[in-house]
């Protein structure tokens, strides 16, 4: 029976799970010990399942519920969904608690999760929180534990208003450039991971001119942690803060 190539990672993955595998790679946690349950159960399901019902349908995929509070993108088909494992970057006038930290963009490597999202989405939901105690990988290309994930691309800004995707990651691999403008944004749920300070917001982004491929929306959703304290007390003239979200792009 033939099985999707990120499943066979998930098994190699899963199957290395003995106490040595976590040794000084990450700290092991109940939502890690309860992304292994999953991913478990969802192999064993796999092993009895047809070829056919694990194909990567992207038709299959859809945003969390609780997104519905931004704008819908109706009359769009999902074309991609990745995972975002960053930074979020600040600024400070002084270091004092008369300042406020200054949001100055975001950089992220992004780890491709569509056929995740198109069949296994309540796996998928579970890896952000995982992700941001993980280190970003320094090798280029490396895949991201703990699904082996494929780099996608690069998310940077372009320019202090424009959140940039490149997706183009090498030759073979061309996904396209999503350029994108802020419209609309809500707060993370009381349920998201908050990290030291707080998760960063749910965000709707439309595509702008200097696009290239089928992109008219990408969200941001699932974030945990990201967010700067409330204040610059004590805090370097710059600083980044560790964030992992799910990026799901729609043309």
């Amino acid at each position: 029976m033939y099985i999707l190539p990120w499943v066979l990672s998930l098994v190699a993955v899963s199957s290395a799970a003995p106490t040595n595998f976590f040794d000084d790679a990450y700290d092991f946690s109940e939502e890690l010990l309860g992304y292994y349950s999953k991913v478990s159960q969802k192999i064993n399901q796999i092993r009895h399942t047809e070829a056919s019902a694990v194909q990567c349908d992207t038709s299959k995929i859809s945003l969390p519920s609780y997104a519905s509070s931004l704008p819908s993108p109706t009359g769009l088909s999902p074309l991609y969904v990745g995972l975002g494992r960053g930074t979020q970057n600040y600024t400070c006038a002084d270091s004092t608690s008369s300042s406020t930290p200054t949001a100055i963009g975001a950089v992220a490597n992004l780890y491709n999760t569509t056929c995740l999202a198109a069949n296994y989405p309540e796996v998928l939901e579970m890896l952000p929180t995982i992700a941001y105690k993980i280190a970003i990988p320094t090798t280029e290309y490396a895949t991201f534990p703990p699904a082996n994930l494929e780099l996608m691309g690069h998310h940077f800004f372009y320019n202090s208003t424009t959140p940039e995707f490149n997706l183009d990651t090498t030759t073979e691999k061309q996904y396209g450039i999503a350029m994108t403008n802020k419209i609309d944004t809500i707060d993370a749920p009381s349920s998201a991971t908050e990290g030291q300070y707080g998760a960063v917001s749910w965000l709707y982004l439309k595509a702008v001119s200097g696009t290239v491929g089928k992109y008219k929306a990408v969200y941001r959703v699932d974030t945990a942690s990201g967010s700067p304290p409330t204040t610059c007390k004590g805090m370097e003239s710059s600083f980044e803060i560790q964030y992992a979200a799910l990026y799901y792009f729609y043309g």
